[in-house]
């Protein structure tokens, strides 16, 4: 068979199977309408209804014997809502809760799937109020009960700063969990009324929805307790996308202008130009190791500008002159931030979160994804055992594996929103 003739053979292949990948999508599409209109936990449910109470043996104050009402319970300073989708207590999800904890938050921990008994037992010294939850509109689905649940308690009129957070990130103990700690803490006596750990500028500009922090301005305002009363929680990853994190952005965030990101590209090119000033120059090896590979790109001749001044230095061993920074801000900016500088920011700019999806994107290989988590957990976490946390992250990339172990299953594909590989973005035209 010739070159050409399998060219000729693999397009019209290619076609069908992204057609087919669109068939997917708009069927879970409408399974989620169906489940919405039609379920037991859908519209005719309300939103306390799709709680259920885990039993805290704490004896603090965290009994949830009365069901959903807190009406009773007294209101803390600091309320953050932390919505996860895991059986067990994960080191993860544990040195999270502690971070927040530390950070004087009183955490209603909501979990999208069924908590096992050890899990409920070690949640008694760690949450003020925790919930399984129906799985109804994924982490939106939870953020919007939560958030309704206070509102309905009369616990937003009386709270002076909100969090909202997921755990969709790994998270990293240590001095990165103290970084952010200091960082909230810091918020609080700021003016400032919101503080997101990541934004991006993909499709339109918007705050990424795993990490936010509010004040009363903003949580108490009609703009925003409208959206959640308004939004529809389909199990859909791209309603969750667009009707939910980009549409919360767009209709209630940017609408107030006193608010800041944590890990952004500008943070992150100060951080760089001053181990530029110390160090005589910042080699382009030691960056480009961090960021993901460019084998997919250079494969599909995609290779941009930026890129290939970072390649060309990288491969030469050379270090990066001042106007070759820029090619990093470059990068991430036009492309997804919680990837591209997925270990760029914990590194630099000790942020303790780590996308879980980084393999399964085809943006790190296991092998590059793994090491450097064990690396930055070493320089985060500075004396201790890391291999615990290593080994959590390990099981996760494995367990999730690559867009090649999807190849032959379009469907979850689809649902997972795996429709391709990582290519680095080229600065938009």
């Amino acid at each position: 068979m010739t070159d050409s003739f399998k060219k000729v053979l693999k397009a019209p292949l290619g076609l069908w199977k992204k057609i087919k990948i669109k068939i997917f999508i708009l069927a879970d599409y409408l399974q989620a309408l169906i489940d919405y209109w039609l379920g037991p936990h859908g519209l005719r449910c309300p939103p306390e209804r799709r709680f259920l109470p885990i039993c805290l043996d704490s004896g603090a104050g965290n009994s949830l014997a009365d069901g959903p009402s807190g009406a009773g319970l007294d209101t803390p300073e600091r309320i953050a809502l932390f919505i996860a989708y895991s059986r067990r207590l994960t080191l993860s999800n544990r040195a999270y809760i502690e971070a927040l904890k530390a950070a004087g938050f009183a955490v209603v921990y909501i979990n999208n799937e069924r908590t096992d008994p050890d899990a409920a037992a070690a949640l008694g010294s760690l949450c003020w109020r925790a919930y399984d939850h129906h799985n109804i509109g994924r982490d939106f689905g939870g953020f919007r009960d939560g958030v309704l649940l206070l509102h309905h308690e009369g616990h937003l009129d009386r709270c002076q700063m909100l969090c909202i957070a997921n755990d969709s990130m790994q998270f990293i103990p240590g001095r990165n969990a103290q970084a952010l700690i200091a960082a909230l803490n810091a918020f609080a006596s700021s003016q400032k009324q919101a503080l997101f750990s990541h934004i991006s500028h993909q499709i339109q500009t918007h705050y990424q929805s795993y990490f936010q922090v509010l004040k009363p301005d903003i949580f108490r305002s009609r703009t925003f307790l409208e959206f959640w009363k308004n939004y529809t929680p389909l199990s859909h990853r791209g309603h969750c996308i667009y009707n939910g994190e980009i549409a919360l952005s767009q209709d209630v965030y940017r609408r107030f202008g006193a608010v800041d990101t944590l890990y952004t590209s500008d943070k992150l090119q100060e951080a760089l130009e001053r181990h530029f000033r110390s160090e005589g120059g910042v080699p382009a090896e030691e960056v480009f190791r961090l960021m993901p590979s460019p084998a997919r790109t250079s494969q599909r001749r995609k290779i941009g500008y930026s890129l290939q001044q970072l390649m060309l230095q990288s491969d030469q061993h050379e270090k990066l002159s001042g106007a070759q920074l820029y090619s990093i801000a470059d990068l991430i900016e036009n492309g997804n931030p919680s990837h591209i500088a997925a270990f760029l920011y914990p590194f630099y700019l000790h942020c303790p979160f780590v996308k879980h999806d980084l393999c399964t994107a085809g943006s790190y290989t296991m092998a590059q994804a793994i090491s450097l988590f064990r690396e930055v957990v070493k320089q985060s976490l500075l004396s201790g055992d890391v291999e615990p946390y290593v080994e959590e992250f390990r099981d996760l990339m494995y367990r999730r594996g690559v867009p090649l172990s999807y190849n032959n299953r379009l469907r979850e594909a689809a649902i997972k929103g795996i429709t391709g590989t990582f290519v680095y973005p080229s600065t938009y035209e």
